[in-house]
């Protein structure tokens, strides 16, 4: 904050003090792209790890002749949903480890900022539309896991 202060400081003595035309606009577009830089510094930080540390992760078992394909674009389609954020789908690797859940092809993770947040996700309608297209698809019911990611 102290630097960005500076530079405006700066940038403004700059100006006030010039008195060359092509510096005095030069200094100006530095200062508007300076503020669009601040803007853009500004959105990637709220979109950061710590703003969503609730954490959902379903494992799904599927019938040998389900449509993956289909399942994905359902799946794909949670996007949609504004509190979802960092939706990551893949399917199981096997990397001979014994105590892998190798009976689930399928994974999907998400964050959300809070319970709430997560709340408002299994009552959405995009969510329980792909409850209902992938349920002939599944061999079992999915098996959750959701956790907090900690600060250490």
């Amino acid at each position: 904050m102290k630097i960005k202060l500076l530079i405006g400081l700066i940038l403004t003595v700059l100006l006030v003090s010039c008195s060359n035309p092509k510096l005095e606009k030069e200094l100006l577009e530095t200062e508007l792209k300076l503020k669009e830089t601040e803007a853009l510094l500004a959105a990637a930080k709220s979109n950061t790890d710590e703003n969503y540390p609730l954490i959902h992760v379903v494992y799904f078992k599927l019938k040998p002749d389900a449509d993956k394909t289909k399942l994905l674009e359902a799946i794909d389609k949670l996007k949609q949903i504004d509190v979802v954020h960092k939706l990551e789908v893949g399917t199981f690797e096997d990397l001979n480890d014994e105590r892998a859940l190798s009976d689930y092809q399928v994974v999907m993770q998400m964050a959300f900022a809070n319970k709430a947040a997560y709340g408002t996700y299994q009552t959405h309608e995009i969510h329980l539309a792909l409850k209902s297209v992938i349920k002939d698809m599944l061999a079992g019911p999915p098996v959750t896991y959701d956790y907090r990611k900690l600060n250490i």
